[in-house]
């Protein structure tokens, strides 16, 4: 956890995740109980073309919120740029300060600037709080795909967003 007090937005910064943030990113996710990654995932996902790898940081440096995703190419059925949304996280002590939404928005300008039209993600059926923060951002509740999740064995809903 951060510890510190009165952040502000005036006193953040959104920079790109490199290979020394791994640490902090998995403590944020282990804490806010997303779906584990390893260090080796972050380290892979950095190799993809397309990936989107944001932190958000403190006047200190602080880590204390990230977005992983990534543009996927169009294929042959659909030929539009989209984007996937795998993980968007804030350290539990400063949740409810809109810093979701800072990362989220910078998310989604890094996909406006390639084009995309719509982003996809995955969230557990049961997280109501992030539920509710896809849809106050445009994003629709397309499916459901049941024991997608582990620990515990849950569902997830399929969200799109349309950009474009």
């Amino acid at each position: 956890m951060t510890d510190q007090t009165d952040i502000n937005s005036e006193d953040l910064r959104i920079r790109p995740v490199d290979s020394s943030h791994i640490a902090d990113l998995i403590r944020i996710a282990d804490e806010t109980n997303l779906s584990a990654w390893t260090a080796q995932n972050y380290l892979d996902e950095f190799q993809m073309p397309g990936s989107i790898m944001l932190r958000l940081e403190s006047a200190l440096n602080v880590t204390i919120g990230f977005v992983v995703g990534r543009i996927v190419e169009g294929g042959v059925v659909e030929s539009e740029q989209q984007a996937e949304i795998y993980n968007i996280a804030i350290d539990k002590s400063e949740q409810g300060k809109g810093f979701g939404q800072l990362l989220f928005d910078a998310f989604i300008e890094k996909c406006n600037e390639q084009n995309v039209t719509s982003v996809w993600l995955e969230v557990r059926e049961s997280n109501e709080k992030a539920i509710g923060f896809y849809k106050s951002n445009g994003f629709e509740h397309v499916q459901s795909r049941n024991n997608f999740y582990d620990n515990p064995r849950e569902a997830a809903l399929l969200m799109k967003l349309v950009l474009k």
